[in-house]
Formats: C-alpha cells, structure tokens, sequence
C-alpha cells in the first residue's frame, strides 16, 4: 500500500506538471514531466514533501531503468533504414555535439575553479 501511495503522489505531481505545461504552452513549451520533476524537486528541497514520502517508489524505478529503455530500442531497430541512409549527417552530429559538449563543460569547470579562490578570500 505505501508504493501504491508514492506512486499515486508521483503521478498527482505528474499531472499538476501537464496542467500547467497546456496552461502556459502559448508562452513558452515545456514539456509536462519536465515540470512535474522541477516541481517535485522544489517540493523535495523546500521540504514540503519529505523524501521518505517517495524514496521507495523512486528506488524501485531507478533499479529497474532499464526497462524504460526498452521501446527506445525497439524504435531504433524499426528504424535501421533510416538510420543507414543518414549515417554520415548522425556521426557528424554526435561528433560536433560531443567536441561541444565538452568544450562547454571545460569552460564552466575552468570558471567555477577559478572563482572559488575569490569567494574563500572574501570569508
């Protein structure tokens, strides 16, 4: 009965997360989940909902993640034509997103580091 009643908590945040997703869809797009996580988070970190309220559901799930991407791979194996016929314009986007990725993250590390030094001599 308690997994019965964190996943009906997860899924009343869920919901309140698409309401709000249609409600202000003409102003910018987010997709429900996406708010529906925020919204839990914010309600985990203001402690308006304690974490043992919805720690055993979220440990099941997070063991069991794998099954999430079941279907994903399902889809990329109906897709293996398309996939073939566009191979180069895939291989070159994953290879300049990665040279991106990582060059952006460099940065931000690089900044962080060197402003901490900063923020200790002003303590």
């Amino acid at each position: 009965m308690k997994l019965f009643n964190q996943l009906a908590l997860i899924l009343g945040i869920w919901a309140i997360g698409e309401y709000i997703s249609s409600f202000i869809q003409n102003i910018i797009v987010i997709p429900g989940n996406i708010i529906g996580m925020i919204l839990l988070f914010l309600l985990l970190q203001f402690k308006v909902i304690k974490l043992d309220k919805v720690n055993e559901l979220g440990d099941l799930l997070i063991n069991n993640m794998a099954i999430f991407f079941v279907p994903a791979g399902v889809s990329l194996i109906r897709s293996l034509d398309l996939i073939s016929d566009n191979i180069f314009v895939l291989l070159m986007t994953i290879f300049f997103s990665t040279i991106a990725v990582m060059y952006i993250t460099g940065f931000v590390v690089e900044k962080m580091i060197n402003n901490k030094p900063k923020e200790e001599q002003n303590v």
